[in-house]
Order: C-alpha cells, then sequence, then structure tokens
C-alpha cells in the first residue's frame, strides 16, 4: 500500500514514515519510483510492527516482505499478523523474526525477549 494510506492508519503524516524505516521500524518495496508498504501493517499496532521489523535486522526489503506474507510452522501456519491477531505473544514472532534473519545472514539483529 501507499506510504499515505498507512500514514493515515497509523496517525502519521507520509513523512515520519521515512525516519521510522531509517531506524529499522518500517520497510517498503520500492516499485518503479515509488514506495510501497506491506498491507500487513495496516491493522496493526505501531509498536508491534516496529518490535518485528526491528528483529529482522538488516535483511534486504524483500526477504522481509517475505517473512511477513509466509505462512510460518511455528506460528501454527499463520502469517505474522493473523498470528498476532489470533493472540500469538509479540515476544514469540519476535523470536522467530531474529532466527529468520540469522539464517538468511542479516549481519545486524535485534536482540529479543
Amino acid at each position: 500500500m501507499p506510504g499515505e494510506q498507512l500514514a493515515q492508519a497509523w496517525g502519521l503524516t507520509r513523512q515520519a514514515l521515512a525516519p521510522a524505516a531509517g531506524r529499522g521500524e518500517v520497510f517498503a518495496v520500492k516499485v518503479g519510483n515509488r514506495l510501497y508498504y506491506p498491507q500487513a501493517f495496516l491493522g496493526m499496532d505501531r509498536e508491534a510492527v516496529a518490535a518485528i521489523c526491528r528483529a529482522l535486522g538488516d535483511l534486504g526489503a524483500s526477504e522481509k516482505l517475505m517473512f511477513w506474507l509466509r505462512e510460518h510452522g511455528a506460528l501454527a501456519g499463520k502469517s505474522v499478523a493473523a498470528a498476532l491477531e489470533a493472540g500469538t505473544g509479540l515476544a514469540k514472532v519476535e523470536r522467530l523474526a531474529a532466527a529468520w534473519a540469522r539464517e538468511r545472514g542479516a549481519s545486524r539483529v535485534a536482540a529479543t525477549a
């Protein structure tokens, strides 16, 4: 989704998304000359998205997107957003994100609870 849509849902300006991306709290995929954010972020708490994105460390946007969209066995076959909505604890998703990042060779992975 376009940054404007995510920013509005979170009560931010579109310009506030760039510093958040710089801090590793969100990421966008560039298509042409536009940035698009995962639709999964839309109904989620901004702090939960930030915690998971930080746990994914310095992986590329496409690898991060794959993590968010994939149905994970460790999350009972659910995607990240669906698992959190179903009551899976944020800490469990953060640990999974950090493990995902380490397996894919991220050089910087946030410490998780």
